[in-house]
C-alpha cells in the first residue's frame, strides 16, 4: 500500500462529510446539575457531528448552562418529566441520573420515533442484556450488527471501566480471584454531601467504603466472566482513579510477553495506553486516556502487579459515553476526542472513510 498522510486523510473526510451531509445530530442531556453532566455539555459542544438541543435538571430549572460552568452554550435548563420525553424530537438521550432513576424515562423514549441512541450512564442496566453494554475498546456492540432503534448502550462504571481494561487481555493467563485496590477522588462520591466527599473528612485523609460486594466488582466479575474482589477508597483529590491489580497465572510469564499482549490488544485504540513505568493520576487528569503500567512480576513469574489510571469523569464516565454515542453512529470510537494526529496510523484508508462517513450505521 502507499504511504498515506493519515491527518491530511482525516481533515479532508472530516471536511467532506460535514460539508456534503451538513448533519449533527441532536442530543438531550437528562441531569446537568452534576459533574459528569457538566463535562458532557463540554464534549459535546465540541464534537464536530454532535449538537447539543436541549437539558434537563430539576435543581437548575430556569437557569442557563452558562451560569454553572464555563461554556458557549446558552442553552436554558428545564426540569423534563418522563412522559415530555416521549415527543421530544431529539436524536441522542443521554441520562446522567442517580441510579434508579432512568426507568421512567427509558420507558417513555422506547416509542419515540426520532430517537436514534439511548445511552444510560447510570448502574440500572449494565446486568440488562437487552441493553449493550459497552466498554469500547472491548465491547464494540456494532460488530455484533446491532439493528434494533433505537440502540440502548449501558455506559460501563468509572471503576469497572479502569479494572476490566487491564484485566481482559490478560484473562485467560488468569487463575484465582483478581484482587483490585482502586483510590477515587472525591468527584465520584457526586455532587450530594455525604462522608465520602465531605472535605473536613478527607484531609490528609484515605477512606474505605463498600469494602465487599461493591456494585462494580459485581459488573466487572459478570462481564468478564471471571472472580474479582475490589476494594474502593475514596481521597482528598477532586479527580481521577488509580487501580492497582494483583494477577496470579497459571503458568510461569514472562515481563516481554505480558507487555507485548497489552500493546498488540490497545494497538488500534489510541484512548488506551501502555506504559512501562508506574502510571499516575496526573498523567490522566481531565484527558480521555486510560493508562495501563508499572507491571511488576513475581520471581517465578506466576504472581504480578499492575496499575491502570484514569479520569472518574471521562474516561470513566462522560468521554466514554461520547465513544460509545460514535460507535452507535459508525464513527470511530476516538472521533471528537483527540487531535486527528493520533489516530492510529495502521487504520486502512477505505477504514477510515467508512467511519467518517458512518456507513456503518
Amino acid at each position: 500500500m502507499n504511504k498515506v498522510n493519515f491527518g491530511k486523510l482525516i481533515k479532508s473526510l472530516s471536511k467532506n462529510y460535514q460539508s456534503n451531509k451538513n448533519k449533527k445530530y441532536s442530543v438531550g442531556i437528562l441531569g446537568v446539575r452534576g459533574y459528569v453532566g457538566k463535562e458532557l455539555v463540554r464534549l459535546i459542544e465540541n464534537h464536530p457531528l454532535l449538537e447539543l438541543s436541549w437539558l434537563s435538571s430539576r435543581q437548575l430549572q430556569g437557569s442557563r448552562i452558562n451560569e454553572h460552568m464555563d461554556t458557549k452554550s446558552t442553552i436554558e435548563i428545564k426540569a423534563l418529566e418522563p412522559e415530555q420525553i416521549a415527543d421530544i424530537s431529539t436524536e441522542i438521550v443521554i441520562l446522567a441520573l442517580p441510579n434508579g432513576l432512568a426507568e421512567l424515562f427509558v420507558d417513555n423514549l422506547k416509542n419515540n420515533s426520532t430517537v436514534e441512541v439511548i445511552i444510560d450512564l447510570s448502574a440500572d442496566y449494565r446486568f440488562d442484556t437487552e441493553w449493550n453494554y459497552s466498554v469500547p475498546e472491548i465491547n464494540n456492540f456494532k460488530q455484533g450488527g446491532v439493528k434494533d432503534k433505537p440502540i440502548k448502550i449501558s455506559n460501563p462504571g468509572c471503576y469497572a471501566t479502569a479494572m476490566q481494561l487491564a484485566i481482559e487481555p490478560l484473562k485467560d493467563l488468569l487463575v484465582a480471584p483478581v484482587n483490585c485496590f482502586g483510590i477515587s477522588g472525591y468527584s465520584g462520591a457526586g455532587t450530594k454531601p455525604s462522608a465520602t466527599n465531605d472535605p473536613h473528612n478527607l484531609k490528609d485523609n484515605i477512606i474505605p467504603y463498600k469494602s465487599i460486594e461493591h456494585l462494580h466488582e459485581k459488573e466487572v466479575s459478570h462481564h468478564l466472566n471471571i472472580p474479582v474482589s475490589f476494594s474502593p477508597h475514596v481521597a482528598d483529590f477532586f479527580r481521577g482513579i488509580s487501580m492497582t491489580i494483583q494477577l496470579n497465572f497459571s503458568k510461569k510469564q514472562f515481563y516481554q510477553s505480558l507487555q507485548t499482549r497489552l500493546k498488540d490488544y490497545y494497538a488500534m485504540h489510541p484512548l488506551v495506553k501502555i506504559c512501562d513505568d508506574i502510571p499516575t493520576i496526573q498523567q490522566v487528569s481531565r484527558t480521555s486516556n486510560c493508562i495501563i503500567g508499572g507491571l511488576q512480576l513475581s520471581q517465578d513469574g506466576k504472581r504480578a502487579t499492575i496499575i491502570s489510571v484514569l479520569d472518574n469523569l471521562l474516561k470513566g464516565a462522560a468521554s466514554q459515553a461520547v465513544q460509545n454515542i460514535n460507535i452507535a453512529l459508525g464513527l470511530n470510537p476516538a472521533f471528537g476526542l483527540i487531535e486527528i494526529e493520533e489516530f492510529n496510523p495502521l487504520l486502512a484508508e477505505a477504514d477510515l472513510q467508512a467511519q467518517l462517513k458512518g456507513e456503518a450505521v
